[in-house]
Parts: structure tokens; C-alpha cells; sequence
């Protein structure tokens, strides 16, 4: 019987080997990446975008006032033995569709999507803690070197060079907002309840 045949309703299988060429890395492991340059590196402005997009294609997304948050907690936040248990039950009884509008299998795919979603809230946090640690970072890095500007400019004018004598009124306002800074953090240590 020949592939042209009307009556066979599955395609011929098609398989397409990629070329070896010195340009296309040929990949023995599974997980080894195909690529030899590395990903491009994500813009800000370009990852909001994305996230603003994401919000759109999560079901129910939506945000909770602090009011709303603590009307759901009790519901929200079971004993999971006790949701096990309850499941269970559901399953099992007859009456669960006219009592709860849902059937116990219905009950427990939604506990399944719960979990999915959990798994994903978990790693949305890893990815925040991320980002929030590598923004610190770069902070540091920042305030570091503004700092170390700070200083050697206060050791510039103990030596009142007159040609440093331009930099003055920056210092002088880096001065004015260290100190002020400075005044903030003993006033806020002060007013801090002794544990």
C-alpha cells in the first residue's frame, strides 16, 4: 500500500536532521543548552511590560484589600489533613453537587490547581527575592562609591587647595543631606521601644 492511498488517515511521519556545520553545536546531553552565547540580559522597562501582560492571562488575578485578606483567611488557610479528609467526603457523598454547586471530583481538581498555583507563587517569590537581592547590590555599589566621593572630598578641603575650590557648594550639599540623614536615623533609634 503506498502513502497516497485515501484511506490511511495518518500522516507519513516526517523527520528533519539538522545539518552539522561548524556553526551548529551538536548537544550530547539532554540538558546541555544548544547555545554558545549566552541570553541577552532583560531591560526593566521591558520586564514590567511583561509582567503587566502576565496579570492580564492569570486567572482571577486581582488584589485584595487588608479587610478582604482577613475575611478569607479562615476558609483560606485549613488544616490541610482536614481538606484531605473533606475531599474525601465529597467525593463520596451524594449530595455534594446540591449543597456546594461543584462535584467532589470537581472539589478536588480545584485542589489541584491550588496546588500549581502555590508551586508558582513560590517560585514568583524566589524570582522577587532575586531581583530585590541583585537591586541591593547594585545600591551598595552606588552608595559606596558616593560615599568614598564624600570622604575624599572632605579630605580635599582640609587642605583648602584653591583649584578644589569649585567642589565646595556639592559638598557642602552632600554634607547638608548625610547629616540630616544621619539626625533621621538617631531621632528613629531613640523613638524604637526597647525590646
Amino acid at each position: 500500500m503506498s502513502n497516497d492511498d485515501p484511506q490511511t488517515s495518518t500522516p507519513p511521519a516526517v523527520t528533519v536532521e539538522p545539518a552539522e556545520t561548524a556553526a551548529t553545536p551538536v548537544a550530547t546531553d539532554l540538558l546541555a543548552p544548544l547555545q554558545t552565547t549566552p541570553p541577552s540580559l532583560a531591560e526593566p522597562e521591558m520586564l514590567v511590560k511583561g509582567l503587566r501582560y502576565l496579570q492580564e492571562r492569570i486567572p482571577e488575578f486581582t488584589q485584595l484589600s487588608v479587610r478582604e485578606k482577613r475575611s478569607y483567611a479562615r476558609a483560606a488557610n485549613l488544616d490541610p489533613e482536614f481538606v484531605e479528609n473533606g475531599l474525601h467526603a465529597a467525593r463520596v457523598w451524594r449530595q455534594t453537587k446540591m449543597m456546594v454547586k461543584r462535584t467532589g471530583e470537581e472539589l478536588g481538581q480545584e485542589q489541584e490547581e491550588i496546588r500549581h498555583w502555590d508551586e508558582v507563587i513560590r517560585e514568583m517569590r524566589a524570582l522577587t527575592d532575586g531581583i530585590e537581592a541583585a537591586n541591593v547590590k547594585r545600591k551598595h555599589r552606588l552608595g559606596t562609591a558616593i560615599l568614598h566621593i564624600y570622604r575624599m572630598l572632605g579630605i580635599y578641603f582640609h587642605r583648602s587647595l584653591p583649584e578644589d575650590a569649585y567642589m565646595r557648594p556639592y559638598y557642602e550639599n552632600m554634607k547638608r543631606a548625610y547629616l540630616r540623614t544621619q539626625q533621621f536615623r538617631r531621632r528613629k533609634k531613640k523613638e524604637e521601644p526597647a525590646e
